[in-house]
């Protein structure tokens, strides 16, 4: 367990680098805690694991690791006592703390360039961080629902009060004679756009993982279709910006892998910029040997870089179900209450009430570590899928397929009928011919919008060579 002011390159091929934003506090630090241990119980004892932990400022970071080193260090006393440990964890978990503003674009740029100037890969990027605009709760909303229907209220909540049209600071410093720069809606930019383009700056990394590199997007259970509107995209004219963020990345991530929209995400997932690095010089033949006229070649390579063959990432989707975190803030006393309406509803049935961080985690955790042959196989079968955390009755975490407006489980028609089941919203409609098609061609748009603006902020950023 071991972190650096800079990060030192590791054997590529047995070592795995993850990025977690938001890794301060609730669900981010679960995933943290979540991928130490299943990678640690996992995986062969001469593998590590880098996790690259982003927060709001040096301050929250060094917290996190302090955290995560006193759960590292229980961890191992444990399993010492078991006599389970084979190799000390201080060889085999690497925590590297980095400041990363998503609200800030100047701040997503330095990260990725810092990053790819000193990583040989990237394996896993988990876009957790988000904001929720939330302003307080209508009360008299919110009894009426938790007295009338309390596992849909605590489950799917129409209660909440937030912000509307709330934008960023300026991303840039216009000079005279500019145009302004257009707006950008705060919860947009940190739920979506700020890991956009994170993840597109990155892809040098992602596309030199051994592993195939993933990015793992959080959504939420709550989207609905009417959260989103499609020529509203940055939500400036909703009260349900938060929502509308989430569904979005369903649009994006259920929607990657479609033909129609290939023409964008190919671009997204393409980055024609070589992978910064500090480079040695090798021949390319022998000076020395007998009967070669020809003047030595130097060819550059990265000594962090192992020249692997690039592939192309996924794009996958999860969602923790219901925990509490503080994204919704709310007096001590009340978040207890909110407790204790997950643990009624969890024992009423639902599946979707993990309650604790820690549990929330098990869904983007099994899309980051588990098999890419397993995960290709399990979407070729049963189509492509948002993968929620779920629980039983008595806390035993799972892994879940989620039913989603206009797609369904997985995309595909005849997947039975959905409605009514306990993991399946009040209200829900079957999915038909005419909404996947449509639900097809908001996704194609919310791409093409998307390459759109990416392309203009790099323009008005003055990004070059990160990305085509």
């Amino acid at each position: 367990m071991q972190d650096n002011d800079v990060l030192q390159p590791q054997d590529n091929e047995q070592h795995t680098y993850i990025l977690v934003t938001g890794a301060n506090s609730g669900l981010g630090f679960g995933i943290c805690c979540r991928l130490i241990d299943d990678f640690v119980s996992t995986r062969p004892s001469f593998q590590a694991l880098t996790l690259i932990l982003t927060t709001r400022g040096s301050t929250k970071g060094n917290d996190t690791i302090r955290r995560l080193k006193k759960y590292l260090e229980q961890r191992t006393k444990d399993e010492r006592r078991t006599k389970e440990l084979e190799t000390s964890l201080e060889y085999r978990v690497f925590l590297q703390p980095e400041d990363l503003d998503l609200l800030s674009l100047r701040s997503v740029q330095r990260l990725a360039t810092k990053l790819r100037g000193h990583l040989p890969h990237v394996d896993a990027v988990i876009c957790n961080a988000g904001f929720g605009g939330f302003t307080g709760v209508n009360w008299p909303l919110a009894i009426w629902c938790n007295l009338t229907d309390p596992v849909q209220a605590v489950t799917y909540p129409t209660y909440k009060l937030a912000s509307t049209g709330a934008i960023t600071a300026p991303q840039t410093t216009l000079k005279d004679g500019e145009p302004q720069e257009p707006p950008l809606g705060q919860v947009f930019t940190s739920n979506v756009f700020g890991h956009y383009l994170l993840s597109h700056w990155l892809m040098p990394l992602l596309s030199s993982s051994p592993d195939h590199g993933r990015i793992i997007f959080i959504s939420s259970i709550e989207p609905l279709a009417h959260h989103f509107t499609p020529t509203d995209i940055q939500a400036l004219s909703s009260s349900k910006s938060y929502e509308s963020s989430k569904r979005l990345t369903d649009l994006l991530a259920l929607t990657s892998h479609l033909l129609s929209t290939q023409p964008f995400v190919t671009r997204f997932l393409t980055s024609t910029s070589p992978t910064p690095s500090r480079p040695i010089s090798l021949l390319d033949n022998d000076p020395h040997s007998s009967g070669s006229s020809t003047p030595a070649q130097h060819i550059k390579l990265s000594d962090n870089e192992h020249a692997p063959a690039r592939s192309t990432p996924t794009i996958y989707v999860a969602h923790p179900g219901i925990c509490s975190t503080p994204i919704l803030p709310l007096p001590y006393i009340l978040q207890l209450l909110s407790i204790l309406a997950m643990y009624l509803a969890c024992l009423l049935g639902s599946p979707w009430h993990p309650i604790f961080a820690y549990k929330g985690a098990v869904a983007p955790v099994w899309l980051a570590l588990t098999e890419k042959e397993e995960l290709e196989e399990i979407e070729l079968n049963g189509g492509k899928g948002k993968w929620g955390s779920a629980c039983d009755r008595w806390g035993r975490e799972r892994v879940m397929r989620t039913a989603v407006d206009g797609w369904g489980l997985g995309g595909r028609m005849g997947e039975g009928k959905l409605g009514g089941r306990r993991e399946t919203r009040r209200g829900w409609v079957e999915v038909g011919g005419e909404e996947r098609e449509a639900f097809e061609g908001v996704g194609r748009e919310c791409w093409r919008v998307m390459e759109e603006m990416r392309r203009g902020w790099e323009g008005r950023l003055g990004v070059e060579g990160e990305g085509s």
